[in-house]
């Protein structure tokens, strides 16, 4: 984890610390304090604008370490939009209607001027254009339900910022194992605005979310979730990794819908049904353990999705052992209805307790205990286990697969720096998610960085050979050499202090209207990229430089043609020389046999 990223949730983290009681007496006297009613467990006034030193800690840091493109914008766009809509709620309450509104209006904008949208998802038997509307209906319903999935578990002190900084540490994590640095470090300046907060949000609390902190939170973890796990072509990551990482306010929510539906009452209507009610009431934990059970329950989710990326077994058996606890934690609370206890009945065909819920001892029931013997639960258990067993070899073969591709097309320097390696990372899941435009841009970006450090460089060798069209390779090396590396053997021998390409920044990937003689017939793009180097360049004299790589589609690969308008020029010059060459040949031959 590089510097820069630990570095962005310190200062949040500052920040948010810092802005919170501030924005906390002002709201106090303002009157936008939490009122006390049958739900709530807080006693006294306790101002609920919290959200607000959240956004803003957020915000700045957003300005201090994040480049943006039309994704972050969307996301900015749509994380005002629905932090707005919360705090209008906090100060003159909201229909749950009108809520709803602004947050699929924050969900669109995402949508369709972000492109944000769930990724690797289609349907046997229809067309494309299908699939992506589903794609998209489902996108939306994500983030307005994780949206509202996280403002309900904001129930106890502490309760929601404390879950929703596990699971932004966990994607931070898992992204950054697949060279997504950009969602990591979303992650963590949100993490970090989170936790200066949780500080006095834990109980005792001295000052709550409201609803603008709860659904911004949960909007952007919806979001950035669906970055940090969409990006891989596996169902799991696709659609399974975000579920498992926000189990506990996911279940909680689905519980609340079923429990009021079979209940006849009002989806908006609240209760005290929810998980953290039935740990602090039913089970009589009070406010600090309720909360530090649940912190411990979504660790152990989110360890099953990290887990994931190295042992699918492992982490298949842990969620199934998670699921049935949780499951038999529901029916033991009567989390849902008193008669809802399916798991505990059918434990009880071998436990035999009084205490448990049995079935009726009909002569059928007692014909099918009687045949159901443990050999059945073995050859049960055997086959499942055989079944898991398979499905990671198979997947482990695919994984093998992709990684043989990705080596085939492109080349892993053996010295590449940080930077090097963590855009190499994120070419191998462009290539695998056959994403072509972050493919080019990572192309070019990987080249560039080779070709201007020179740390890593001994004499006579130049960066970014590999990434080069061969057949203009020589034309290349020669204008290298006469060029930017002209006086690199010299800067080595003296042994002076090298430069390094630490940063790089995308201004813009567009077609090209360029063309290299005798390949007129290809695709060309431009890719203009600025990079940051650790120490002043001393053959450019700049710690900062723009440069347009030019890059040929051919053989479903990508290939830098010139590096700038300069090397275009050179090698179209040296193109140029040798056919006219040649076609001087071909006159002069012909004027001889005349």
């Amino acid at each position: 984890m590089s510097l820069q990223i630990c570095l962005s949730f310190v200062v949040t983290f500052i920040i948010s610390f810092v802005f919170v009681p501030l924005v906390g007496k002002v709201t106090k006297e303002l009157g936008i304090i939490a009122h006390m009613n049958k739900r709530t467990v807080h006693k006294g006034e306790i101002p609920r604008t919290g959200g607000y030193a959240v956004y803003a800690s957020f915000l700045i840091g957003t300005m201090i370490f994040l480049s943006t493109d039309n994704q972050i914008n969307s996301i900015l766009i749509g994380g005002f939009i629905t932090f707005l809509t919360g705090l209008y709620d906090d100060i003159h309450d909201l229909s749950p209607k009108l809520k709803m509104l602004g947050q699929i209006i924050a969900a669109l904008v995402v949508v369709f001027y972000g492109g944000i949208v769930l990724k690797g998802f289609s349907l046997p038997f229809l067309p494309n254009i299908i699939s992506q509307a589903i794609a998209i209906i489902i996108t939306i319903g994500w983030i307005v339900g994780i949206t509202n999935a996280i403002n309900l578990i904001d129930g106890l002190d502490g309760l929601c910022g404390g879950i929703s900084i596990i699971v932004l540490i966990t994607i931070s994590l898992i992204s950054l194992i697949y060279g997504r640095t950009d969602i990591s470090l979303l992650s963590l300046l949100l993490a970090g605005a989170i936790g200066g907060f949780l500080v006095y949000n834990f109980h005792p609390a001295s000052i709550f979310l409201g609803d603008c902190g709860a659904l911004f939170i949960g909007f952007m973890i919806a979001v950035i979730s669906l970055l940090g796990f969409g990006y891989k072509s596996s169902v799991f990551f696709t659609l399974g990794a975000p579920i498992v990482v926000l189990m506990i306010p996911i279940m909680d929510t689905l519980i609340a819908i079923i429990r009021r539906k079979v209940h006849h009452k009002s989806f908006s209507e609240a209760d005290r049904g929810h998980l953290h009610h039935k740990l602090m009431f039913s089970l009589k934990l009070g406010q600090t353990k309720s909360v530090l059970i649940l912190y411990g329950a979504t660790l152990l989710f989110s360890l099953c999705s990290y887990m994931y990326t190295y042992d699918t077994m492992a982490a298949t058996i842990l969620f199934l052992i998670l699921m049935l606890l949780f499951e038999v934690f529901v029916e033991i609370t009567d989390m849902i209805d008193r008669k809802y206890m399916p798991v505990l009945t059918i434990m009880n065909i071998f436990i035999k307790s009084d205490d448990l819920p049995h079935i009726k001892d009909t002569k059928p029931y007692r014909e099918f205990a009687k045949r159901f013997k443990m050999r059945y639960v073995v050859g049960i258990i055997v086959i499942v286990i055989g079944a898991l067993i398979l499905t990671v070899i198979d997947n482990q073969q695919e994984e093998v697969a992709k990684r043989e591709t990705i080596e085939v097309l492109y080349v892993q320097q053996d010295d590449e720096t940080e930077l090097m390696s963590d855009i190499f990372n994120q070419l191998e899941s462009a290539v695998q998610r056959e994403d072509q435009e972050s493919e080019r841009q990572l192309v070019a970006a990987y080249f560039v960085s080779d070709y201007f450090t020179l740390s890593n460089k001994e004499a006579d060798e130049i960066g970014g050979i590999d990434y080069f069209y061969q057949d203009k390779l020589e034309d290349f090396t020669s204008y290298a050499i006469n060029d930017y590396y002209a006086n690199v053997n010299s800067m080595i021998e003296s042994g002076d202090t090298l430069c390094e390409v630490v940063r790089y920044d995308l201004i813009s990937n567009t077609l090209s209207n360029k063309a290299l003689s005798g390949l007129e017939d290809y695709t060309y793009y431009d890719i203009t990229i600025k990079i940051t180097f650790d120490i002043e360049n001393p053959i450019l004299n700049t710690i900062e430089y723009t440069t347009t790589v030019t890059l040929i589609s051919k053989d479903d690969i990508y290939s830098v043609v010139a590096v700038d308008e300069a090397a275009a020029e050179a090698i179209n010059e040296d193109t140029n020389e040798v056919e006219a060459d040649e076609q001087n040949n071909i006159d002069e031959e012909t004027e001889i046999e005349e």
